[in-house]
């Protein structure tokens, strides 16, 4: 016997069901930060950002000025734990540039500032808490999965669209806003695993995300004063390395995104 759609696919209350437990997990990740904050920091960063692209998929069932709120609780706790986040970051990827085109010392600026004290756990807390009503009272368990799906499509068709302009450009805003619908479109396909070639997706989603989150990286650092002094090896080293991640994501996102969203879409719909 076929079962129903709702025990085999990914239903509204399923998701609602999902986003509680993410936020359970993301109070866990806070209660831990006091013994393992470089670890529980990067866990709760990253089930924020999966929060984020699961309510995107939940657009249909929650009002515009409640998603909005919804967002911004998830940005600010993520925004709150990003300051010592991505000062480990950054000196990471300066040893390692350093050690890959054999710098030698004497051309590694002083990493600057100091670490930062970690946020209270009472406010975050708060944030997270405020997030779980907002769930509540909100409609998404009475989504069905085709309401679900046709904002993964949409997903899908934002971030094809961004690839292609990404090809045409190397605005950084263009690749900023490619890096989020590539975050979404994991995080949202990691939901939806049991739709066709959703693992080969998965897979390609998720290298596609890093490689476009070390580009980012590296912008960022060429913009800092020591390491764009003119002829200082850094700028070089920065540029060299951004080419060659170029030709990488834009030749994985042409894979992810092979498909034109109307067969993407025609091919899961009718699967499920």
């Amino acid at each position: 016997m076929k079962q129903s759609r709702d025990s085999t696919g990914f239903s509204g209350r399923k998701l609602k069901r999902l986003l509680h437990q993410l936020c359970e997990r993301a109070q866990d990740d806070v209660r831990r930060m006091s013994s393992h904050e470089e670890t529980a920091t990067h866990q709760l960063r990253v089930r924020m950002k999966k929060m984020l692209a699961l309510l995107r998929l939940a657009r249909q069932g929650i009002e515009e000025h409640t998603f909005q709120a919804m967002r911004l609780h998830l940005r600010t706790v993520s925004n709150t734990c990003a300051g010592n986040r991505d000062h480990v970051v950054r000196c990471k990827l300066v040893d390692k540039l350093a050690r890959r085109f054999h710098l030698a010392s004497k051309h590694r600026p002083q990493q600057a500032g100091t670490k930062l004290d970690a946020p209270p756990a009472s406010y975050l807390h708060h944030q997270l808490y405020a997030m779980g009503q907002l769930i509540d009272s909100s409609c998404i368990g009475s989504l069905s999965e085709q309401d679900l799906l046709e904002e993964h499509f949409d997903c899908y068709r934002k971030g094809r669209r961004l690839m292609k302009q990404s090809f045409e450009t190397t605005d950084k805003r263009v690749l900023h806003r490619w890096r989020h619908r590539v975050k979404d479109l994991y995080f949202q396909t990691l939901a939806l695993s049991h739709l066709p070639g959703a693992a080969r997706r998965i897979r390609r989603a998720q290298r596609l995300g890093h490689l476009l989150g070390r580009d980012h990286d590296l912008a960022n650092l060429a913009r800092e004063p020591a390491f764009s002094m003119r002829n200082s090896p850094w700028v070089q080293v920065i540029n060299e390395h951004r080419s060659d991640l170029r030709e990488r994501y834009l030749s994985l996102g042409h894979k992810l995104y092979a498909q034109h969203c109307t067969r993407f879409s025609g091919r899961i719909t009718h699967s499920t």
